[in-house]
């Protein structure tokens, strides 16, 4: 019993002195729960323009029933309403700005009575099967709630405009994020590793005592750590392409400035890193979790052109977002301005801002820790 007593008394000691220990049951399950409160706890209405153009009472009462629908994931509706004329809905959804149009022409009403039939016209974007699923099963929940109102005989068919003839895969949208993130943290952990090899053999020390400059060094640095991810990038391009048939690969000439753009961005952030703590697996704990956190947050597992409030907020000061809907842009011929939110050219700015401050950050570290500093 003493032996227990003394172990567990040098054990809380030690624990107390660092407490490193808790991180792993903090942090992860931390972010993990940030991200899916973002992404999924906080659901949002899909945005519909309505066009009434009815003469009688049922095209009020669909109106009703389409929009009264409550969502279980956030208790709210299922469809935010845009009451507007056909050219004014349809500007809206060319724009971007709305995800579908409903056009309830003018006999509705008068086809309905007696028990008869009508149709309705559902314009909307179906760029990816989820997307496109996610509109029809709200529809027809509020069609359904307008039987139970209506005559129980009426019936109404769903003319379907939709703006792709080919629809995307879910998984192959995340397919193309996911090439990214291997890219980047392939990167970043070859730059983290080598750093820290070179601590442990202690040869960073040269560096301090080299009467020439280290910038040579640290463009080395670069290029390999962009090789690395250049390599983790085409395993996880030759996976996507075995499980899902998307040939990223076929596509490099057009993505490659985007990549060595985000490349250089994240290396010197990993570099930074580095340099700034003692501890690797410090390092290599913050920034990787912050790389997959910023990565969920960009956008990388469905556009942010229909997110709204914070999460929008936050996608557009990341720079991920530009590069990945440039990324998909190019490989599924998908509007690359963020959705239309961002025009291309503003995207490429507020990606090179980032890498230009990252470069001069990392220039700066680079010099202090390992030019300036005295052994």
């Amino acid at each position: 019993m003493r032996v227990f007593a003394a172990e567990l008394k040098k054990l809380l000691i030690l624990f107390r002195a660092d407490p490193k220990s808790l991180a792993a049951g903090i942090i992860a399950p931390t972010i993990i729960l940030i991200i899916f409160a973002l992404t999924f706890g906080d659901f949002n209405p899909l945005k519909l323009a309505w066009v009434n153009e009815d003469r009688g009472p049922y095209g009020a009462m669909l109106e009703e029933a389409v929009f009264s629908q409550i969502s279980p994931l956030g208790d709210r509706p299922y469809f935010e309403e845009f009451a507007a004329g056909y050219e004014q809905a349809m500007e809206l959804y060319n724009q971007g700005k709305v995800n579908g149009v409903i056009v309830v022409g003018e006999d509705f009403s008068s086809a309905l009575s007696g028990g008869g039939s009508a149709s309705i016209d559902y314009i909307f974007n179906n760029y990816n099967t989820d997307m496109a699923k996610n509109l029809r099963l709200y529809l027809d929940e509020g069609i359904l709630a307008f039987y139970r109102a209506a005559d129980p005989g009426v019936r109404i068919e769903v003319e379907e405009r939709l703006n792709v003839e080919t629809q995307l895969p879910w998984f192959d949208i995340i397919a193309v994020a996911v090439f990214l993130l291997a890219f980047l943290l392939g990167s970043m952990f070859n730059m983290l590793y080598l750093f820290y090899k070179e601590k442990v053999d202690e040869t960073l020390c040269e560096y301090r005592l080299s009467p020439n400059g280290i910038w040579a060094s640290l463009l080395a640095r670069v290029l390999v750590a962009l090789l690395a991810g250049t390599i983790t990038a085409l395993v996880n391009a030759a996976l996507a392409y075995v499980i899902s048939g998307v040939n990223i690969a076929a596509f490099l000439p057009g993505i490659i400035p985007t990549l060595l753009v985000l490349g250089v961005t994240y290396v010197f952030f990993a570099e930074i890193a580095a340099l700034l703590s003692d501890s690797f697996s410090g390092a290599a704990v913050f920034t990787m979790a912050s790389t997959v956190v910023l990565w969920f947050l960009s956008g990388a597992t469905a556009s942010i052109k229909y997110s709204t409030g914070i999460l929008r907020a936050i996608a557009l000061a990341i720079p991920n977002t530009y590069g990945l809907s440039r990324i998909r842009g190019e490989i599924f011929a998908m509007d690359p301005s963020v959705g239309g939110i961002l025009g291309a050219e503003a995207g490429w700015l507020i990606m090179a801002a980032y890498a230009l401050a990252a470069a001069l950050i990392a220039l700066r570290v680079y010099r202090k820790k390992l030019a300036r500093m005295v052994v």
